[in-house]
């Protein structure tokens, strides 16, 4: 009787035991593999950081209405965005119409008044603050849709570079561009021996949007050590951005905001903090001209005397957490902290207390991007993307 005891009490606290341990363990299921916590991790440390991001535009650009991390449903997305029904008319006898179908929002291409082709929006770009970009999949390609929402003018538009008379359906949505606009996709492998073959993917494997690990980097061995030790306030396991080199700082960032002009060893996903980016010259450099505004950031702000001289990097002036609305009043706030002292000569009979509620209108204005232009419906004329330079100068057209 004591042995059949004392057996059945080794059992429970056996059991006890693995519960614990399976309690303070990561149980990842995160696609990228056992090193990443996921970020749902993340919340039960960080609440108000998580709870901001949430909003902010870098987890708002992508969302996968059909699988996103590869269980929930998503159509209901987008109804939040508030995107009309409408058409879009290349001539007059070929129309791209936007409806609601069976819940959904598709993009329907009429010629001649009869309906050739019909896809389902199932993927969404862009955090919506200046437009979204859609998606659907077409076996396992992933493909852009037609038409762009431009959520300032409240109006569809032609994907840029698209054909300017006609309806098309057929460009592929390749990893150069999800390595910027989504945490992770898994990508097929596709046979060596066949020419051109597009890529592909497995669908369900998208980690929608810039979560936590995509800039801070694998985070299993940090929750866990954290969940072991709850006592221990300082980081452990995780690199912080205030300990990198200036370069490396830039380079994270720059990975994304640096158009074509960077590789990295290897696939963007697998880039983490302290990595080096390979820069590549750009062609401007030749001709004197300046990089463009659209994806360009990096080099714009490189080129900036506060960089230059003061060491201004991206986090100096933006807190990626962040989810309130910019103004230039914020902005020019953060100025001041380097230029307190700083007075105008050329603009003399202006209000200083003015001048310093908006700095940036004047020495980072907006631009229109040479590479970018929206099509208006019914016409050839193109609605300009503009985009605030990061080259922080004195433009002296501006300046009368």
């Amino acid at each position: 009787m004591r042995l059949r005891r004392l057996v059945l009490l080794l059992f429970v606290l056996t059991t006890i035991l693995m519960v614990i341990v399976q309690c303070t363990q990561i149980q990842s299921s995160d696609p990228r593999g056992a090193a990443y916590a996921g970020s749902a991790t993340c919340v039960k440390c960080h609440q108000d950081i998580s709870s901001n991001y949430a909003h902010n535009a870098h987890f708002k650009t992508s969302k996968d209405l059909l699988a996103d991390s590869g269980t929930v449903k998503n159509e209901k997305y987008l109804d939040t965005l508030d995107l009309p029904v409408s058409e879009f008319v290349f001539n007059a006898g070929t129309k791209v119409g936007i409806e609601r179908r069976q819940g959904a929002l598709y993009q329907v291409a009429y010629v001649n008044g009869r309906e050739v082709k019909a896809e389902r929006t199932e993927v969404v770009f862009g955090s919506g603050r200046r437009a979204f970009t859609f998606g659907f999949w077409y076996g396992d390609q992933m493909m852009q849709m037609p038409l762009n929402y431009l959520t300032k003018a409240h109006q569809w538009a032609n994907s840029p570079g698209f054909p300017d008379d006609q309806i098309y359906f057929g460009r592929p949505i390749i990893a150069r561009c999800l390595e910027c606009h989504s945490s992770y996709i898994e990508q097929k492998a596709t046979p060596v021996n066949k020419f051109n073959e597009e890529e592909q993917f497995v669908k369900g494997s998208m980690i929608s949007g810039i979560d936590c690990e995509r800039c801070h980097g694998p985070a299993a061995e940090h929750v866990e050590f954290h969940l072991e030790n709850p006592e221990e306030k300082r980081p452990s396991h995780m690199i912080k951005y205030k300990d990198l080199p200036l370069s490396r700082r830039l380079d994270m960032c720059g990975l994304c905001h640096s158009g074509t002009e960077v590789q990295a060893n290897g696939s963007k996903f697998a880039f983490q903090p302290g990595d080096t980016l390979n820069h590549i010259p750009q062609f401007n450099t030749f001709n004197g001209g300046e990089p463009d505004v659209h994806g360009n950031q990096m080099q714009l702000l490189k080129a900036s005397p506060c960089f230059i001289i003061g060491k201004a990097d991206c986090i100096s002036c933006h807190d990626i957490h962040d989810d309130k609305p910019k103004s230039v009043a914020l902005y020019s706030n953060k100025c001041m902290t380097c230029h307190q002292g700083d007075n105008h000569p050329k603009l003399k009979g202006v209000e200083q207390a003015l001048i310093k509620q908006n700095c940036i209108d004047c020495h980072m204005p907006e631009k229109n991007s040479n590479v970018i232009g929206f099509q208006k419906s019914n016409s050839k004329d193109k609605i300009p993307y503009q985009l605030r330079t990061h080259r922080i100068a004195i433009y002296k057209d501006l300046v009368k």
